[in-house]
């Protein structure tokens, strides 16, 4: 009986390095691909990112609109027209007109500043916009690809939890035909192979789902054995500072600014305006004529200052402070929500952290103790079946946990960096 399990060890272990030689050999011909990779790749194809893009794009043209009304505006117009049977004191007989106009305003109400400035906050709006949707594809693809990684370490352990069961289950068929255990010991090796093939199953379920899922956000072929361990993070501890600076509170305040200039440029309907338009050019009647003896010029000076309108401005404004201030208590629930959600991803954070740390050290200890057990049963020590299989149970789920809280902790993590904005440095 020892030396069938001597040579059970050694063709196990030279199995074992059989496969990893095999594995090593894989890697080394395919080329690596990092999370950084894969978050470059899905932002270059994101649909939101280039939403994003778009939208800061547009808000810079308006900036730049917005800021063209301080230029004076300058206008070519003509038109000839003839009359016909009509009285000439009414016509004219008709008219020819070739004029360039210069317009600008030298008084607007404090109009133009408003927009101008209420331009500018929705720039600085989509801008916030643009990195908060990086950051989430980065997210997303920090999701998925560390979850493959934690997927295939599962598939990984149960692999090796199977073959394990399987030699126990020869190795106990063997002894049952010679009598020396019960029937029952085979039986429950084999319930326990099922089981760590169900498992295996379900581990290699998700680790399919989740790389077709970063294929997807990618656009490119992902090969479980070309994904690299990325950087451990430490826990994010993000000041008053940091949280001011994140997109969603730039975005917040950015939207405070424009409503509280969207009101001064309702305000500026109710003040004075002037305008001035300077005009030079050709303007009568007979073309021939007109060209050659009435060129000339004009000159007009505007001022206009509101009386009454019923009320209907004083509405206006109401309605554009009304909205201001919504937008400073919205400013404020965004803030309240974004520090609530920090300190739990935080404190999830830490939990996995500390959970990490125990698992590593536990497992060593799950592995001596069923090494231990797995000895004492096939030394014929006082040791049942279902005390080894209770040991690699142990030792199995030991592994699997290792690996679940390093997930846990870098998408704890990552979810901080995500609320703030960030795409992980």
């Amino acid at each position: 009986m020892v030396r069938v399990l001597r040579v059970r060890r050694y063709l196990a272990t030279a199995c074992v390095l059989s496969f990893a030689c095999a594995s090593a050999a894989g890697s080394a011909s395919a080329e690596s691909l990092s999370v950084d990779d894969c978050v470059r790749l899905a932002l270059a194809r994101s649909p939101a990112a280039r939403a994003a893009t778009r939208g800061v794009d547009a808000a810079g043209a308006r900036v730049r609109a917005a800021h063209a009304a301080y230029s004076p505006r300058l206008l070519g117009e003509a038109q000839y027209g003839h009359s016909e049977g009509f009285d000439e004191a009414i016509t004219n007989g008709g008219v020819t007109e070739a004029l360039l106009t210069v317009q600008t305003t030298l008084l607007d109400g404090g109009l133009r500043d408003a927009q101008f400035a209420a331009a500018r906050a929705r720039l600085r709006s989509a801008t916030a916009k643009q990195q908060q949707s990086q950051a989430d594809v980065a997210l997303a693809v920090r999701t998925a690809y560390c979850t493959a990684l934690s997927a295939h370490a599962e598939v990984g352990v149960q692999a090796d939890a199977i073959r394990t069961l399987r030699n126990y289950t020869e190795l106990l068929q063997r002894q049952d035909r010679l009598g020396l255990v019960p029937h029952n010991d085979v039986l429950r090796a084999q319930l326990a192979v099922a089981a760590a093939q169900a498992a295996e199953r379900s581990a290699t379920a998700q680790l399919d789902a989740v790389r077709e899922e970063l294929e997807t956000i990618t656009g490119t072929t992902i090969q479980t054995a070309t994904l690299v361990e990325p950087q451990v993070m430490p826990v994010v501890e993000a000041g008053d500072g940091r949280i001011e600076a994140s997109p969603v509170m730039v975005d917040a305040r950015a939207a405070v600014e424009a409503a509280r200039r969207d009101a001064d440029a309702v305000r500026s309907e109710w003040r004075s305006h002037v305008d001035v338009t300077a005009s030079g050019g050709a303007l009568g009647v007979e073309p021939g004529h007109t060209f050659s003896h009435d060129g000339g010029g004009q000159f007009l000076f505007g001022f206009t200052l509101p009386l009454f309108d019923s009320g209907g401005t004083a509405a206006r404004i109401a309605a554009a402070v009304a909205d201001a201030d919504g937008a400073e208590a919205a400013a404020a629930q965004s803030r309240q929500t974004l520090v609530i959600a920090l300190a739990h991803a935080a404190i999830e954070a830490r939990r996995a952290q500390a959970d990490l740390t125990a698992w590593q050290a536990a497992a060593p200890v799950a592995a001596e103790s069923f090494n231990l057990m797995r000895a004492r049963y096939v030394g014929g020590g006082n040791v049942r079946l279902l005390e080894v299989l209770d040991a690699l149970a142990q030792h199995v789920d030991t592994r699997l946990n290792v690996s679940r809280s390093l997930l846990a902790y870098r998408l704890a993590v990552a979810t901080q960096y995500q609320i703030l904005g960030e795409t992980l440095p």
